[in-house]
């Protein structure tokens, strides 16, 4: 049996994305899924006959918990923060040993000299570098908080599509159980002689037909449990999307700056903006030069006798050459990235707000419409058919047909569902929230 951790490393690559297309998303990570389940270890398989049915908020504690994006996104904070204290830190004292020899008549006369020197920042680069790498670190802790939600996000579309996947595959098996019924009653008004061969025929054919369908629903199902199961951090189990697909509210809407502001990734951006300037300042500094103090002692040893003194030194360096000049180059691009960064967010977030919320709009009415006007009356239609075929009044196809007419507007009422919940969740996507619209 193959082992699954590689391609489970795989997966969760395919599965959370931080893109916005949550469609694509979940289903690159059903392909991936599908090759992976003939490498489903055989301790494993019982957990699929039995999956544990799980809610959107439990399904999602176990991603928050046990996916290790969110491992790697603190450890890029982790990154940023640690370059806080680098920026932080005061250079090095040196300690030096020289030793000097005067020949002189023959004779050596030795001076021994240890030094201690001290570098000192008097151009005040060190406490703007500090300045701006913390800036950097509260940008890395924003941009951490927008991953988070975006990995929560895309884990949540795969579930709204496996509750869907469910939902599928009952509607067919109540169709299912309902043929199945009627292949019975058919058997018996053949042997009765009531019924013709072609009607029991025409039955098992549409059953048949029904069957494939059902076992294409099966494997999609069985996918999604799995993929539940991996997000989870429990590739060896299976999960069912318990949830049902209630239908969201409207939105509500808000003022542009409450839309900008509530976007950790523009946040993000202006305080990229606000280090990359702290950066050009510093940088400006450079033509201030170094400073170093140096201090020790002495031994000379003339004519035997050993004499102590003392040495002292201020050194400076001279910022002929290099005077901040390639510092100041890199501020001034990383500069332009952030401000450009931040002007396209202040662009790109009402335009993606208003469609996520026309879209979730028109969605919901459709679905509501779909709702009150065909839904309830598939009940009626099935039943007037089967005995309208009981009393001989239609043909055997028309009953069929009834058949089909209503696994048709129950499978579109579950895509109208999914439909308007995967709006709702780019419409959260679009504000800059996470699951259920929280900040």
């Amino acid at each position: 049996m193959m082992d699954i951790r590689p391609v489970g490393a795989v997966c969760l690559d395919l599965l959370l994305p931080v893109v916005n297309n949550t469609a694509v998303a979940c289903r690159a990570a059903v392909a991936a899924l599908a090759l992976a389940g003939a490498s489903v270890p055989a301790h494993a398989e019982q957990a699929l006959d039995k999956p544990l049915p799980l809610s959107a908020a439990e399904f999602l504690g176990k991603v928050e918990k046990s996916n290790p994006r969110f491992e790697m996104i603190e450890g890029d904070v982790a990154a940023e923060e640690a370059a806080v204290t680098a920026a932080g830190l005061w250079a090095n004292p040196s300690l030096a040993y020289d030793r000097e020899e005067i020949p002189s008549e023959g004779q050596n006369f030795p001076e021994n000299i240890i030094r201690l020197e001290l570098p000192l920042e008097i151009s005040g680069r060190r406490r703007l570098k500090v300045q701006g790498a913390e800036l950097g670190a509260r940008a890395a802790r924003q941009t951490a908080v927008r991953a988070k939600k975006d990995v929560l996000l895309d884990a949540l579309g795969v579930y709204l599509r496996a509750a869907s996947a469910r939902l599928r595959l009952d509607a067919l098996m109540q169709e299912r159980a309902a043929l199945s019924r009627l292949v019975v009653a058919m058997k018996s008004r053949t042997a009765a002689g009531e019924s013709s061969g072609y009607d029991l025929d025409r039955v098992g054919l549409e059953a048949d037909t029904l069957d494939d369908l059902v076992l294409d629903a099966g494997r999609e199902i069985t996918t999604y449990r799995g993929a539940l199961g991996l997000l989870a951090g429990a590739p060896e189990s299976r999960f069912d999307a318990g949830d049902e697909l209630a239908l969201p509210a409207l939105p509500i809407d808000a003022a542009n700056g409450a839309l900008l502001a509530a976007r950790p990734d523009y946040q993000a951006a202006g305080l990229r903006v606000a280090q990359a300037e702290k950066e050009l300042t510093a940088a400006g500094r450079g033509w201030v030069p170094g400073l170093s103090l140096s201090g020790g002692t002495k031994s000379a040893v003339p004519e035997r006798d050993t004499r102590w003194g003392y040495v002292a030194g201020i050194t400076f360096t001279l910022p002929f050459l290099d005077f901040g000049q390639a510092d100041a180059a890199r501020a001034r691009a990383r500069l332009l990235t952030a401000r450009a960064e931040q002007r396209l967010i202040e662009q790109q977030v009402l335009i993606q707000v208003n469609t996520s919320n026309d879209n979730l709009v028109r969605t919901v009415e459709q679905d509501r419409r779909f709702e009150d006007t065909q839904v309830p009356r598939l009940d009626r239609l099935v039943r007037r058919a089967e005995i309208s075929y009981r009393e001989g009044e239609r043909p055997i196809f028309e009953l069929l047909d009834a058949y089909r007419t209503a696994r048709g507007i129950r499978l579109r009422a579950t895509e109208l569902r999914l439909q308007a919940r995967l709006a709702e969740l780019e419409l959260w996507r679009a504000r800059g929230l996470g699951p259920g619209g929280n900040p």
